[in-house]
């Protein structure tokens, strides 16, 4: 058994970090406030969270981690480092073994950066995981089976969608359909619909707290810049009317499970259609998502038990079984 070995998920939206036998200790917006005069870092995390849309414009919120991947290393680094102070846990990353996550289609500059940021940690071996693996095994999968499962786990910067059986991804693919394009949706929309300028923050929060796909409809206060007078103004919204923003891009999601469920074994397609489909990622919990994704492919659809957290979960569970992994050198 391996004492100090540590799991980093490293999401777009949030960074998780999980300590075997301590579970998720830390989970932190994957964000990074900036001084463009200076290129520093003035916050991180939850505090560069909170400024987002009320900075000066001497100061820019940015998310070091696109699609699930290093977009900036210097700044993912220091956002690590900060998370290592804030958490009290450094000794714990000196000559630890680490288990991270990559999305599926993750290039082998990008891998070497994920490996590099590790290095930089003090790590003394990092294992790199697909995302959609640790997340069915999150979710209470046993992916080692000769069973076919389907998994989507939709994050904040990329969606990865993979049907797996004896541990290995037979089809997956990696989509744009997130929960950063749902925000950047719901902008539009209300800017087009009701003259109202909202921030993607604002956005986030109403397809929390607005959103129903499926069933029943509800009414929320959303408060923006009027266009026309250019002074605050408070607007009510619907799910119907965040359902319209949505749709193209549910839509596209819906045929691209069908694409991939039409095109394996029909002993595979036959397993997934009695077992279901399983979703996790943030995304994964938009009220009514679950219910019309199994209305429109015919498949029961099922949200994981805290599938928010299911990636690092999953990684959590990998380290205890880390003696077995092989490391990728290549």
């Amino acid at each position: 058994m391996v004492e100090k070995a540590i799991g980093i998920d490293l999401g777009t939206t949030n960074i998780r970090i999980y300590k075997r036998k301590k579970g998720i200790i830390l989970k932190e917006p994957s964000l990074v406030a900036i001084d463009k005069e200076t290129n520093e870092a003035v916050a991180f995390g939850s505090e560069a969270k909170r400024m987002f849309g009320r900075t000066p414009d001497t100061i820019e919120i940015i998310r070091p981690i696109q699609r699930g991947v290093i977009a900036d290393f210097e700044m993912t680094e220091q956002l690590l480092s900060y998370f290592i102070k804030k958490a009290k846990v450094r000794n714990i990353f000196f000559k630890s073994k680490m288990v991270m996550n990559s999305p599926l289609q993750i290039t082998k500059v990008e891998e070497n950066a994920v490996r590099e940021a590790a290095d930089r940690l003090g790590s003394r071996d990092v294992y790199l995981v697909d995302s959609i693996k640790a997340s069915a095994i999150g979710a209470g999968l046993d992916i080692s089976r000769p069973d076919g499962n389907m998994v989507i786990d939709m994050g904040g910067g990329v969606t990865d969608i993979a049907i797996i059986s004896l541990g290995t991804i037979i089809k997956g693919i990696s989509t744009a359909i997130t929960g950063e394009l749902f925000d950047k949706r719901i902008v539009s929309y209300v800017k087009n619909k009701y003259k109202l300028l909202i921030g993607e923050k604002t956005a986030e929060e109403i397809k929390i707290e607005a959103t129903s796909l499926f069933g029943e409809e509800i009414t929320s206060e959303v408060r923006g810049r009027d266009l026309i007078t250019n002074l605050p103004h408070t607007i009510e919204i619907t799910s119907n009317d965040i359902t319209d923003a949505l749709q193209e891009d549910i839509y596209e999601l819906i045929d691209i499970i069908k694409e991939m469920l039409e095109d394996v074994h029909p002993e595979i397609a036959a397993d997934i259609a009695q077992k279901g489909i399983i979703l996790t990622g943030g995304s994964s919990l938009l009220r009514g998502l679950a219910e019309l994704l199994s209305f429109e492919l015919d498949i029961p659809v099922k949200i994981a038990n805290d599938g928010e957290n299911a990636t690092a979960e999953g990684l959590g569970i990998l380290l205890e079984n880390i003696h077995s992994m092989k490391r990728n050198n290549n």
